[in-house]
């Protein structure tokens, strides 16, 4: 490593690295035959990227070594391990550091676009609604605890060697015998479980809350505009504004593992974060786009008023062409909504599309409106839903799914009840988060009702 590097320092970020910090790492990762790269200077994104990922990797490597530490006889594992806990805390600042660049670079490339998702909260503070593929971990900076969400979990009932978990625990522990997930791995938990719901990979947005109620402003009807001739007076129009109102609601998820599972599985810690997320995704989509806004549920899709409906008839029909759809994405534009980004249908709704064909037995191709619109099929849209006489209805969502927005407080929390299913070995782990899901621009969504098989 040459000198320059350890003379230069980050000077961006929340928390600013002293000289003797940085200096204090570079010789950290040198003795490991780590290149630290220069964290001055950053102009372009391939560069802030680089450092960001070098960054990180170091603080991989810190982490399993502190793993290591562990393993050691006597104090000088537990003095080893403090020393290379403080460099990889120290490192976490540096990727933030290198992130908030990052964060600028983009802020500043969508300057003046339409498609910006950068808000302001009443108090000024800028919130990012964050789209497919965001994370809201890199979002909002948090520096990598160390360790995972499922590792997290099982200590809580394996106990752990962890000092880092350890200290989780400590600190998140309540009266009422729960504990309140580090923020980190509760973003963790979010990210894997946006991944995983339809209605985000639709297009859906995501928008972190730190409040009981946030209200969000939207224009339900657009000022018209007009001519006028010379000392004419300028004919008034005003837009009407509505506003959106996220109220976060309780999801809950209760997750039973048996204990020898919980002993002796090797992915036990994967295995928690997919159930935890899985289940919390399914029930996201079937309230976002069902939801009867009652009991402490949210709003969904279909029972919002104003949204676009194209019917399959009295007593429902099956679906032989592309007709409804197509009248789907006419409602859609007579409306002057924004270009459909998907549809989300049942599996049986999407097999009878893909069967469509023409005189000749030949597989139909789709018109050029629907040619590019992806069909995402899930389970959670009902089969069973009534039209008339038919009682095995379901239908289609289509629409500019841009225009619905996921409203998640960053807080989880989780019980283990141990004594609940004691007599079946098995411990249950109970977490809720709260959320809660709006329709901000009904007009650009549309609903294919009394699709029969």
């Amino acid at each position: 490593m040459n000198e320059s590097n350890q003379r230069t320092k980050p000077t961006h970020g929340r928390r600013r690295l002293q000289e003797d910090e940085y200096i204090k790492v570079a010789a950290w990762a040198a003795k490991r035959g780590e290149q630290m790269p220069t964290a001055n200077n950053l102009s372009s994104k391939t560069e802030m990227l680089e450092a960001r990922n070098a960054y990180r990797r170091l603080v991989n490597i810190g982490v399993e070594e502190a793993k290591s530490n562990l393993e050691k006889p006597g104090l000088a594992g537990i003095e080893e391990n403090e020393k290379t806990l403080d460099v990889v805390e120290l490192l976490g600042v540096m990727v933030n550091d290198v992130q908030t660049l990052l964060n600028h670079k983009e802020m500043a490339n969508r300057v003046g676009s339409d498609t910006d998702s950068t808000w302001k909260s009443a108090t000024g503070k800028p919130v990012r609604a964050l789209r497919r593929g965001d994370s809201m971990a890199a979002e909002t900076m948090a520096i990598p605890p160390g360790f995972g969400f499922g590792e997290f979990v099982s200590a809580l009932v394996n106990g752990t060697q962890n000092p880092a978990v350890r200290n989780a625990l400590s600190e998140g522990s309540d009266s009422a015998g729960g504990f309140t997930v580090p923020v980190g791995l509760t973003q963790q938990l979010i990210d894997y479980m946006r991944a995983r719901t339809v209605s985000i990979q639709a297009g859906a947005m995501t928008l972190p809350l730190d409040g009981a109620q946030t209200t969000i402003a939207r224009v339900v009807a657009d000022p018209q505009a007009s001519w006028r001739l010379e000392n004419a007076p300028v004919g008034e129009s005003q837009p009407t504004f509505g506003g959106i109102v996220l109220r976060p609601k309780s999801l809950a998820v209760l997750v039973k593992v048996s204990r020898e599972l919980m002993q002796d599985s090797l992915n036990v810690e994967q295995a928690l974060l997919q159930a935890f997320a899985g289940a919390m995704a399914v029930e996201a989509d079937r309230a976002a786009l069902f939801g009867a806004g009652t009991a402490g549920t949210p709003l969904g899709l279909l029972g919002t008023v104003g949204i676009n409906q194209v019917s399959m008839g009295t007593n429902g029909a099956q679906l032989q062409s592309f007709d409804p759809l197509l009248d789907a994405v006419m409602a859609l534009e007579s409306a002057n909504a924004a270009a459909p980004t998907a549809m989300i249908l049942h599996p049986r709704t999407r097999r009878a599309i893909s069967g469509f064909k023409d005189t000749s037995g030949q597989p139909l191709r789709a018109p050029q409106a629907l040619e590019q619109l992806p069909g995402l099929a899930t389970t959670i849209v009902p089969v069973n839903q009534t039209q008339g006489t038919a009682a095995n209805a379901s239908c289609i969502l289509m629409g500019d799914f841009s225009q619905m927005i996921f409203g998640i407080r960053q807080e989880l929390r989780i019980e283990v009840l141990r004594e609940a299913f004691v007599t079946n070995l098995q411990y249950a782990f109970l977490a809720h988060l709260r959320m809660d899901v709006a329709i901000a621009q009904p007009a650009a969504f549309a609903v294919v009702s009394g699709i029969t098989p």
